[in-house]
């Protein structure tokens, strides 16, 4: 892909400028199906920069990484080398300072692979195959999802992927140097962690903890880190979390300062329309959730619900559920109000099976909206006008 400035389409067509007035669009290239959006400053410039997972073709390696560049206005040009070469199918990707040397580095999951492949940044955005990568992870039947952290206090990052047909997930321990060592440990899940895992300090003793969906059962499972490297069930863990659930996103939803959670079902699996919904989990700052008041949210026309995010799009502390349909080609928005309760609306995105994500890509207090639009090859970033 040529090297260029990109801020292209101020409007993706008319039915979404006529339909949501209150966001300005910008849609931006990326290379084959992208699925996988994250938000760091690779370069050093204190600009948020845009990391996309394209998968490519489906029965090829022909996976890539694309690194968008902010400028802090609102503009994003690919980095130098970028796209560049992930493998098969990259899945999920995940930010962190890998080998010490302070420039923000990525591990990858490549899905129908055994591997996570790790990439050293070098501070300008440009990023190289780390030593010993891919990491056969041993993960059955391959890894989907993946989160980073200093899971054993020894100021080193680690990496936690999935084991879905063995009910676990697996911590495997970095030595500093962008490698992940393996064998890693292998920790009970509930049934079929299926897809996505994610990382927070839930019961707020400073250690990472780790939820999974497990679509088998309708359940997450909140697993409380040691800081020793070791991982146990919260108390009440695994918790209802409605009809097959695979998709979740963590967020301060009631600002509380306690992280809650949102998740949506696998809709293929679902058994009735009634159960296409949005299940949300406050938590309560020791480990344990509950349903917060409102939830479930219904889904309505949302087909092929396939990702999920939460931000403030405000800049007041008003957060907002973003949920991605990737067959019915819309993002379904959800905002709580003062009062506790949630409003809905939507829109048209370009759609497939894509992501989404929130995230301040500018100096304006306010987040923006990142979708990957699967079909299209693109990414479109909706701004607050």
């Amino acid at each position: 892909m040529p090297f260029l400035r990109i801020a292209v389409l101020l409007a993706l067509n008319t039915a979404f400028a006529a339909q949501t007035p209150s966001f300005r669009p910008v849609t931006i290239p990326t290379g084959p199906s992208p699925r996988w959006i994250a938000v760091a400053d690779v370069n050093h410039d204190g600009n948020p920069d845009i990391i996309v997972a394209n998968a490519g073709s489906d029965n090829a390696d022909d996976g890539t990484i694309m690194v968008l560049l902010g400028d802090g206005s609102g503009a994003f040009h690919p980095a130098p080398g970028s796209p560049f070469p992930a493998g098969h199918l990259p899945n999920d990707i995940a930010v962190a300072d890998m080998n010490h040397d302070g420039n923000p580095d990525l591990v990858v999951a490549n899905h129908q692979s055994p591997y996570l492949r790790v990439f050293l940044g070098d501070g300008r955005g440009g990023f190289r195959l780390a030593p010993g990568s891919p990491v056969d992870v041993h993960s059955n039947p391959h890894p989907h999802g993946v989160v980073v952290g200093d899971f054993n206090s020894d100021g080193k990052a680690d990496a936690v992927t999935d084991s879905w047909g063995t009910n676990q997930i697996e911590l495997l321990l970095g030595d500093g140097t962008g490698r992940l060592l393996t064998p890693g440990t292998f920790f009970a899940t509930g049934h079929r962690p299926y897809e996505r895992l994610r990382s927070a300090d839930f019961n707020r003793d400073g250690h990472p903890d780790i939820v999974t969906t497990n679509l088998d059962d309708g359940t997450v499972s909140v697993l409380l880190g040691d800081g020793h490297g070791g991982l146990h069930n919260a108390p009440g863990s695994p918790f209802p979390a409605g009809a097959k659930p695979w998709e979740i996103a963590i967020d301060d939803l009631n600002n509380d300062g306690i992280a809650d959670l949102v998740v949506i079902p696998y809709q293929r699996d679902i058994a009735a329309s009634s159960e296409n919904v949005v299940t949300v989990l406050e938590g309560d700052g020791h480990g344990g959730f509950h349903p917060m008041a409102g939830s479930p949210l219904s889904l309505s026309d949302c087909r092929g619900p396939n990702s999920v995010a939460a931000g403030d799009l405000s800049g007041h502390g008003h957060h907002v559920i973003a949920v991605a349909c990737a067959e019915s080609k819309t993002l379904m928005l959800y905002e709580r109000g003062a009062d506790g309760r949630f409003t809905s609306s939507s829109m048209p995105i370009p759609g497939g099976w894509g992501s989404v994500a929130i995230a301040r890509l500018t100096a304006d207090p306010r987040a923006a909206i990142i979708t990957a639009n699967a079909d299209a090859g693109s990414i479109t970033i909706c701004f607050r006008p």
